[in-house]
């Protein structure tokens, strides 16, 4: 039989306020996500230096996605029984032992193993994160989905856009970015320390080791599904940007190529984050349906830059389409997280990212295989038809509600 022990609930016990916890908390998954970006304008070195194809590539971004899915399946309900507090110490920890191995990588199989730990720490560290910011925010406001939206943007433009400037212009290219990381996260852990508990029960010992798996909220199966659809045709595009765009971007821009290939990501995330920050207000069906429509025109803005090798189209389709992809998942994000009780938060946060990481990887790894079997630019063709296509589909979504 299992016993409950009572902990009081949103205490100032550790030392932090409740509203000083919900911006740090904020900052580190901005900081996470910083990491999961941050290898982005590495890749190209990583292919000179050890001659992988670009299936490899894509198969070391799934890697990553792949550990996020696994831990978010044995852990995503986890924090809302044992706290948030050591979920996220959990994480921490395994984060910084990730981007260690990262910096010290030989070859693509150290690659792999620290893309793997990356996504146990991160797809762990999510859902607590994405259930504190809930449980942190103003009463009766949608604060947390906001930050949990612009902190990811914001994190993946800044991880990607730092580590190519330091790659171009630091010595030690793939050494640099990880140890400042590295330096952010040992940081970060006493900070998580002085945080109140927001769990007001933790269960008993066995209990709390029991594997927790993601939950869809009861009763709301049917609309769950459907509006995981908006899901499903942003991470798309993520899944892309982060893997492959890198490589398009280069081959169109000669000058300082390391530079140039953290700026897609950088420029989708960027303005995808700023654009929720500035469009807060906007309800989610409204913000989904015009989301949709931008990334549809800035689809066939990137394909046509990708057949006429134009360098400024191709960044200004990237940028609308970090309008869309920003409007897509604020929205997504949004209606998915209303659904939820309050003892279901982290698991139904969970399954929103379960969702969108299967998203991410299937489509990354195909368009892997179909640049290397054919080309990038058949490749990327055939991403702007599939994304444009999932679009339409999140945006009828909306009316089937």
């Amino acid at each position: 039989m299992t016993t409950e022990l009572a902990r009081p609930s949103l205490t100032r016990e550790r030392g932090l306020s409740r509203s000083g916890s919900f911006w740090f908390i904020g900052g580190i998954y901005a900081l996470f996500l910083m990491a999961s970006t941050a290898p982005s304008p590495m890749y190209s070195i990583y292919q000179q230096r050890w001659g992988f194809t670009n299936t490899v590539l894509t198969e070391v971004f799934a890697s990553y996605a792949v550990a996020i899915l696994v831990a978010l399946l044995l852990c995503g309900s986890l924090s809302d029984h044992i706290g948030r507090r050591p979920v996220l110490i959990g994480a921490l920890v395994v984060e910084i032992a990730a981007v260690l191995v990262l910096a010290l990588a030989t070859g693509v199989g150290g690659l792999f193993a620290g893309r793997v730990l990356q996504g146990l720490a991160t797809g762990a560290a999510t859902s607590a994160i994405s259930g504190a910011l809930l449980d942190f925010q103003r009463p009766g406001s949608s604060q947390g989905s906001l930050v949990n939206g612009v902190a990811a943007a914001l994190g993946m433009a800044g991880g990607s856009l730092l580590s190519g400037v330091l790659v171009q212009f630091v010595p030690g290219p793939t050494l640099t970015s990880y140890l400042l990381l590295a330096a952010g996260f040992a940081v970060a852990i006493p900070v998580v320390v002085a945080m109140p508990e927001p769990v007001a029960k933790i269960s008993s010992i066995g209990e709390a080791l029991r594997p927790r798996r993601p939950v869809v909220p009861a009763g709301q199966g049917v609309r769950f599904a459907l509006m995981s659809t908006m899901v499903l045709a942003s991470w798309i595009v993520g899944g892309m940007f982060m893997s492959l765009a890198p490589s398009v971007a280069k081959g169109m821009v000669h000058d300082l190529p390391n530079l140039i290939s953290g700026l897609p990501v950088a420029v989708l995330a960027g303005v995808g984050g700023l654009t929720q920050l500035l469009l807060a207000r906007w309800a989610a069906e409204r913000a989904v349906r015009v989301g949709a429509v931008l990334m549809i025109i800035a689809m066939a803005g990137v394909a046509a830059a990708v057949l006429s090798h134009h360098a400024d189209l191709f960044f200004v389709a990237t940028a609308v389409l970090g309008v869309g992809w920003g409007l897509m998942f604020m929205g997504a994000f949004r209606m998915l997280t209303g659904l939820a009780a309050p003892h279901q938060r982290a698991g139904t946060a969970a399954m929103i990212y379960v969702v969108a990481y299967l998203s991410a990887t299937v489509p990354a790894v195909v368009l892997g295989y179909i640049s290397t079997i054919t080309d990038l630019t058949t490749a990327t063709l055939v991403f702007t038809a599939a994304a444009s296509l999932f679009a339409a589909i999140a945006a009828l979504s909306t009316i089937r509600r």
